[in-house]
């Protein structure tokens, strides 16, 4: 501030120094000039909250934060003081849904206990074709009390409970073309993820995965002005590359992709570029059909068409920065040869259980202990997808 006193000090100065009067005026130029800005930014301020477009922000700002909570709260079934509380009591028991689900916005949810264990058991027989155009139908795990996001080709998003799409009974045969659609495509866009985000506010990334092995990261710190838009971005260089998976990742994670043919990834999260850059170098005819986080202490189960498996330790993984290779071959040429596929992959305990659903329509529920064990699963036909929750 320039006070009285400051003023009649400069006046002495000039008298006693004229050379001084230049140094002087300068500095109070420049003053003037960053009171002028200032009151510039406080004029355009003012307009802003005069015409409500300041308001609509912060309005937008507020939403943001109240719902993370809320997220949360659901995530912990609206029970989070009294966990806190009473750390002796017993956990309640969260159930778990398995969303099927196509590029169509079609989306089947069986909900189970947590409590029970799953064993290898059909849970249900879905009517109908399963495949839209050569593109298969997808499995997601995740707590009934999640918020999900959804994923579309055009980097459109769209967000809603898990509890938001209607359970079917297990056992029952819904018929697959009569499946909600609780989030349906725009014209020239399709259904490629659902991600649960109920972790977003403790995360640092979200992480995209295109079909051609293409990769960019974004930073959480984003989510408010993602969420408020509805848009996320394609995630792709160009067609007809498209996007095809979303996950949320720290910043010390490793990023896993696993292609059709049987070819491994793994990213070093701190070195992933916030732009598109191609991370595996696929063969014209491959592409990916698993993206995921590996969680510590975990392994790596990725299931075949035929049923059989592939086990890896995460150790094994030698996470890099994104480059154009190959990547690590899981399996034989001969077998690639023989037509053996990758339909599913992910990051699993052996007290976890799986989901598989097969070309005949069954889907079914597996131990993991039981699947390392056997090395394979039945096919029922073809496993068409696979994914698994924690136990």
């Amino acid at each position: 501030m320039i006070t009285t006193e400051k003023i009649d000090q400069w006046v002495e100065e000039a008298q006693q120094r004229p050379e001084s009067g230049p140094l002087i005026i300068r500095f109070i130029a420049n003053r003037l000039r960053d009171l002028s800005a200032r009151n510039e930014e406080l004029l355009n301020e003012n307009i802003a909250l005069m015409t409500e477009k300041r308001v609509e922000e912060y309005e937008q700002r507020i939403t943001h934060l109240e719902y993370q909570p809320e997220v949360l709260k659901r995530q912990f079934s609206g029970e989070i003081s009294s966990a806190v509380i009473e750390p002796g009591a017993k956990p309640e028991v969260i159930s778990t849904s398995v969303l099927v689900y196509n590029s169509l916005g079609r989306v089947l949810r069986f909900e189970m206990s947590g409590a029970e264990a799953p064993k290898p058991t059909r849970i249900a027989r879905l009517q109908g074709d399963l495949s839209v155009q050569e593109e298969h139908t997808r499995l997601l795990a995740a707590p009934s009390s999640e918020e999900l996001l959804y994923l579309f080709t055009s980097g459109r998003i769209a967000t809603g409970a898990v509890s938001g799409v209607p359970a079917a009974s297990p056992g029952e045969e819904p018929d697959w073309a009569q499946a909600p659609v609780p989030q349906e495509p725009l014209a020239g866009e399709k259904l490629v993820s659902i991600l649960p985000i109920a972790r977003i506010a403790v995360t640092d990334y979200f992480v995209q995965a295109s079909r051609r092995g293409s990769v960019k990261k974004i930073g959480t710190n984003m989510a408010q002005s993602i969420l408020s838009n509805h848009y996320l971005g394609a995630g792709v260089r160009q067609p007809p590359d498209e996007a095809f998976d979303l996950a949320l990742c720290a910043k010390d994670d490793q990023f896993v992709l696993v292609s059709s043919q049987g070819y491994l990834v793994s990213l070093d999260i701190q070195q992933l570029p916030y732009s598109v850059v191609e991370a595996i170098r696929l063969e014209p005819y491959d592409y990916i059909m698993a993206a995921f986080v590996p969680s510590p202490g975990r392994s790596l189960l990725v299931m075949t068409q035929t049923g059989k498996i592939v086990h890896r330790t995460t150790d094994s993984l030698d996470a890099s920065a994104p480059q154009k290779k190959k990547g690590l071959s899981l399996y034989s040429q001969s077998r690639r040869d023989a037509g053996v596929r990758v339909v599913g992959a992910a990051a699993v305990g052996e007290k976890d259980w799986a989901a598989s659903l097969h070309s005949d329509g069954g889907l079914f529920l597996h131990r993991i202990e039981t699947i390392l064990k056997a090395g394979a699963i039945d096919a029922h036909g073809s496993v068409l997808a696979f994914t698994a929750g924690a136990g």
